[in-house]
């Protein structure tokens, strides 16, 4: 993978920005799940703040990806980091949850969505993250359910030594028309879906106004979600080169807070899970780069947001599980008590995985042994900050 080198600057806010995408998951997953405990379904907007989430962490992905990338870089060591650094959390959290609801016999109540239950060769599909490319039921929601988006990610790291160089190669007055192409592409696979006919999910989801074949090309299809780590990657050579005004935080979360209810009143379900917010979702991130750049005041920089960035990868695997744990067990104390117990349990276990097994696997597994004769090679690290695995 021959590349250019990006000039960057240190952005630690991204890192922090990547804890508020992992608690729009943890908020959409404890609302679904609370209700369904009650027979009902959250709000749209609640729910959505799960796939805002996960439409961040793959602009993110693609953003940082660009900024960190390295002249000196082949794909295979770039692979190999990003290997390192997905799988070694993610079978562990595997383990846990078999171990759980196989073998303790604990009822799966955190799967995002009704459908048959999952078998031993779906789980052991999740374990290698493949399970999501497989398009039957028992596959699709097997194993840890929220790793679908890592299976998404993967592909992306696939194509990544390919995609590098086009974008590279993209002189600076293209620029805003790649990330316009790139929004455009994230409309028009809602749009083709409108034609894909089937069976309408059940139990009132995105208020029975999307089908299953929908809900699969739109959400859970690593290709549709191709252009927003595509438009991350533009984003990133936007920032290194200066271009294009920036608008601020407050006014790209504030669009935010806009588009989501608006889409839900106005477009069909399939724009929900991407389209409608996808502008505002990469203006922040353009806009808390440039921050940083400037040097600017940002909450998210400060070490207690920079930590909780560090362990959104864990937290968004653990949190699920420990939210359905804690709702299976402790039915009693309330939904709202639960949540925040569960909330509190993600946030030590995924201190926990990170301290002990994400950071000292990664420097593990991509630490490299020479000769003595032989000139140390530079395993190339991401001076900005390890970009997130999630939905």
């Amino acid at each position: 993978m021959q590349i250019s080198l990006v000039s960057f600057t240190r952005l630690p806010s991204l890192t922090g920005l990547r804890f508020f995408a992992a608690l729009g998951v943890f908020v959409c997953h404890a609302a679904l799940l609370t209700a369904r405990d009650e027979g009902g379904w959250p709000p749209p907007v609640l729910f959505l703040l799960g796939a805002v989430g996960v439409s961040l962490f793959f602009v993110l992905s693609g953003f940082v990806l660009t900024l960190s990338a390295q002249s000196t870089d082949t794909a295979r060591s770039f692979w190999r980091r990003r290997i390192a650094k997905i799988y070694p959390n993610h079978l562990v959290v595997w383990v846990a949850l078999i171990s759980l609801f196989r073998w303790a016999g604990m009822p799966r109540q955190d799967n995002e969505l009704p459908h048959p239950a999952p078998s031993w060769l779906g789980d052991l599909a999740n374990a290698l993250l493949i399970n999501n490319l497989i398009p039957l039921p028992k596959f699709l929601f097997a194993g840890n359910p929220v790793t679908w988006s890592l299976t998404c990610e993967l592909v992306f790291y696939l194509l990544f030594p390919l995609l590098i160089p086009m974008v590279m190669r993209l002189r600076q007055q293209w620029l805003l028309i790649a990330a316009i192409g790139a929004v455009a592409a994230t409309w028009v696979i809602p749009l083709i879906s409108l034609g894909l006919h089937g069976q309408l999910l059940p139990h009132g989801f995105m208020n029975g106004r999307l089908t299953a074949p929908q809900f699969g090309l739109v959400y859970g299809f690593p290709l549709s979600r191709l252009p927003e780590f595509i438009l991350g990657m533009t984003l990133a050579r936007m920032h290194a080169n200066g271009s294009v005004g920036r608008i601020g935080v407050i006014p790209s979360v504030t669009l935010l807070a806009v588009c989501l209810p608006l889409g839900i009143a106005v477009l069909p379900a399939p724009f929900y899970f991407s389209a409608i917010t996808i502008i505002p979702v990469a203006l922040t991130v353009r806009a808390v780069a440039s921050g940083d750049a400037h040097g600017a005041r940002s909450l998210l920089r400060t070490p207690g947001m920079v930590l909780l960035g560090n362990v959104s990868y864990a937290f968004y695997l653990v949190h699920a599980m420990i939210l359905a744990v804690t709702l299976y067990y402790c039915s009693g104390w309330g939904a709202v008590t639960s949540a925040c117990v569960a909330f509190l349990v993600a946030l030590v276990a995924s201190w926990l995985l990170y301290t002990l097994i994400e950071r000292p696997c990664f420097q593990r597994l991509t630490t490299v042994n020479h000769r003595p004769s032989s000139q140390p090679k530079q395993i190339a690290q991401s001076p900005i900050t390890e970009p997130s695995s999630q939905g």
